[in-house]
């Protein structure tokens, strides 16, 4: 018997590209393993996860109902500041309206005294402008008239121990036509150069209801007359500060122009 030589069993080589082709399939079937797990994952949580019903939970409706009260609240909380505010311009406004009053007030009482003073200023012009004792008069009466608001005056010049009356205007002269300095409020006022204004100074006993002011005339440190005002006109109730200050001015400048213009001898001296 012949011998035979041993049978080659070693396997045939892969053809070429073999392996790269298996590699490829391999990482296919591994994408489609991972596919179907998260596919059944999937499905698993959505089997496990109850299918929510139409009306809303009981933790929503809660929720809600919160978020509604909050907001309700700071609704609430915006209406009470915003009435505060309103509150608050609306006695601004009753403030500035206040003083808007106020100042028209003032405003019109400084009209109405630009026009005092200016008549003042006029009459003033006149007491020392007038060339004659009837002239200061006039100037006088003009300003107890529309600047003091009285028609009932008197105008007394001192002479000695007496006052004797210069012009007399809305009153009867017989009873004052001479006064004694020192009787009565008249001749009280020249013994003491002091004005009297009622309501403000103590009144005598024996003293004239009607009178209202008397003031003294002066040249100098010298009284040299007086001048009475009786009843204020309808819309002068009372006398204020400014008819004080007129009194002041009458005071000093009526009895030095009444001095200037008093009549002189041949010497040039004042006569008594």
């Amino acid at each position: 018997m012949a011998d035979h030589p041993p049978r080659d069993r070693t396997p045939p080589a892969p053809p070429a590209g073999a392996g790269q082709d298996l590699q490829k399939m391999s990482e296919r079937l591994r994408e489609v393993i991972s596919s179907l797990r998260s596919e059944q994952q999937r499905l698993a949580s959505e089997a496990a996860t109850p299918v929510p019903s139409r009306s809303a939970p009981p933790e929503t409706g809660e929720l809600e109902r919160r978020r509604l009260a909050s907001e309700l609240a700071l609704a609430r909380e915006a209406i009470t500041h915003a009435s505060v505010e309103r509150d608050r311009l609306r006695a601004r406004v009753d403030e500035l309206e206040a003083e808007q009053r106020r100042l028209s007030d003032d405003y019109v009482a400084a009209q109405e005294r630009t026009t005092e003073l200016a008549q003042l200023f006029v009459a003033l012009e006149r007491l020392h402008g007038g060339r004659s004792r009837a002239d200061v008069v006039a100037a006088v009466q003009e300003i107890v008239i529309n600047v003091v608001g009285s028609e009932e005056l008197a105008l007394f010049e001192r002479n000695g121990d007496s006052l004797d009356l210069l012009k007399a205007f809305g009153v009867d002269p017989g009873p004052i036509h001479t006064v004694a300095v020192g009787e009565g409020i008249i001749g009280r006022t020249a013994a003491t150069g002091a004005a009297w204004i009622a309501g403000r100074d103590p009144a005598p006993e024996a003293c004239d209801p009607e009178l209202s002011a008397c003031i003294p005339l002066r040249a100098g440190d010298a009284t040299v007359g007086a001048i009475a005002i009786w009843r204020l006109l309808g819309h002068k109730p009372v006398l204020d500060e400014q008819d004080h200050a007129v009194f002041d001015l009458l005071s000093a400048h009526a009895g030095l122009a009444l001095t200037l213009r008093a009549p002189r001898d041949a010497r040039g001296r004042e006569r008594a």
